[in-house]
């Protein structure tokens, strides 16, 4: 059995090194990865990343009913929304010129076994170029390493194979199935519920 202790030890190492290597970049220095950075989003990223949500059919994404509302009208709700430690809104931005090409969030923090569900949104135009698995292992290696989390899972429709090759690109596990649980064009579809847990963490 992997020894866990020492894992954890050899990825702090790392992550130092790591973080030492990539200072520069306008954001914490364990948010930079290979090809972005993530920084935190402003009520004016928002507009752009609620154009993204809106070119990608909305109602694929998400099991939950999506709301109709403008650009603008989605700024002001994130500029009123109450923001803690846990539950971030990360735009997802290109190292090679700074460019906005996705958002990250993570919400529904469970303090008692330190877990967060994770979702990821890129630019339908900066897609299939590994921007998304970046984000991923950016944000998760942040929560495991800087806020003492356990475990990052995400949701996604079983229709979605875009969606699944990417959380089986980033090492993430399929938990398991919800059935019947996301209904999509006049039809209910299950939803696969995939995890990473903290000692799975090898990069």
């Amino acid at each position: 059995m992997r020894n866990k202790n020492s894992h954890a030890i050899n990825l702090l190492m790392l992550s130092s090194k790591m973080a030492d290597e990539d200072k520069g970049f306008p954001t914490h220095p364990f948010l930079v990865g290979e090809k972005v950075f993530l920084r935190p989003a402003t009520p004016e990223d928002i507009i752009d990343t609620h154009y993204w949500l809106t070119q990608s059919d909305p109602d694929s994404i998400s099991s939950h009913l999506s709301r109709l509302i403008s650009p603008n009208e989605a700024a002001e709700i994130y500029r009123r929304q109450e923001k803690t430690d846990m539950e971030l809104t990360l735009m997802i931005i290109k190292k090679s010129d700074e460019e906005p090409v996705g958002v990250m969030s993570s919400s529904h923090f469970n303090p008692l076994n330190r877990s967060v569900e994770i979702d990821v949104l890129i630019d339908p135009q900066k897609r299939h170029k590994g921007l998304g698995k970046d984000a991923l292992k950016i944000l998760s290696k942040y929560l495991f390493l800087q806020r003492g989390l356990n475990k990052v899972f995400a949701q996604v429709g079983s229709f979605n194979a875009p969606g699944i090759k990417l959380f089986d690109s980033a090492g993430f596990k399929k938990d398991g199935t919800l059935r019947d649980n996301h209904f999509y064009k006049g039809e209910f579809h299950n939803t696969l519920v995939y995890s990473l847990l903290r000692y799975e963490l090898d990069w």
